[in-house]
């Protein structure tokens, strides 16, 4: 019995031991692309590429379920090429992940326009047909991707979003420049860098939940949905 906790004790130790080696790796080659403009461009070589326009990302349907498609380089570099676009709009990008296999994930709007970028948005009928797809709001398709889709499309958009928000300077007003990854920008007058704003959201118990409901329904004439009239004033 001894033997088998032993065995069992090691196994478990191995895994775990794996799998803190594989995020520490992961996370030391994403920041070195963060801060490696050509590692990143290299990346983008035999990386994978989501596609946005106006910040709803490409979904395909397969059954019950929305699938986010992958592009390569080369194939959104035809795909640019077909609508008339200068390649060099992929600098647009932003770098969102990777895989245990260091293939790096990037996601491209196709239909803002940025302040460093000669290209207008693409028309979103014509890309929908052409990529057999609907780019369709995130809040719409959340629940029908699987957790990696959703969870990298959710980073996507954020980031996505934050860029068209601040393509220019507050200080300034000149036009800010992206990295190559996408993971900050900066002011070429003054050499301010700005970076993306991470919001940590608490999550509170049900306890605490219910406290603050009941707290918002004090000193109401309308009925409690649970315990009906409050009695309660404010103070």
């Amino acid at each position: 019995m001894s033997l088998y906790c032993g065995i069992a004790c090691r196994r478990k130790s191995f895994w775990c031991y794996r799998l803190l080696s594989t995020y520490v790796t992961k996370t030391r080659y994403l920041f070195e692309l963060k801060e490696d403009d050509d590692a990143c461009k290299r990346a983008q070589q035999t990386g994978a590429f989501y596609l946005f326009h106006s910040l709803a990302p490409l979904v395909q349907k397969s059954e019950h379920q929305y699938q986010a498609p992958q592009y390569s380089l080369l194939e959104l570099e035809r795909l640019l090429a077909k609508f008339g676009q200068d390649t060099q709009r992929i600098e647009d990008s932003v770098l969102i992940g990777c895989s245990e296999q260091h293939e790096a994930w990037f996601a491209l709007d196709l239909g803002l326009s940025s302040s460093s970028s000669i290209n207008a948005s693409l028309q979103k009928p014509e890309m929908e047909t052409e990529l057999k797809g609907s780019f369709t709001e995130l809040r719409k398709a959340v629940f029908q991707l699987n957790t990696k889709d959703a969870s990298l499309l959710s980073t996507a958009q954020a980031l996505l979003r934050w860029h068209d928000a601040h393509q220019f300077c507050s200080r300034s007003g000149q036009p800010t420049k992206k990295n190559m990854a996408g993971s900050k920008r900066v002011c070429p007058s003054n050499k301010i860098i700005y970076y993306p704003q991470v919001k940590v959201w608490k999550r509170l118990s049900g306890e605490k939940l219910q406290k603050r409901w009941d707290w918002r329904w004090k000193g109401c004439n309308t009925l409690h949905p649970s315990t009906g009239r409050s009695l309660i004033a404010h103070s």
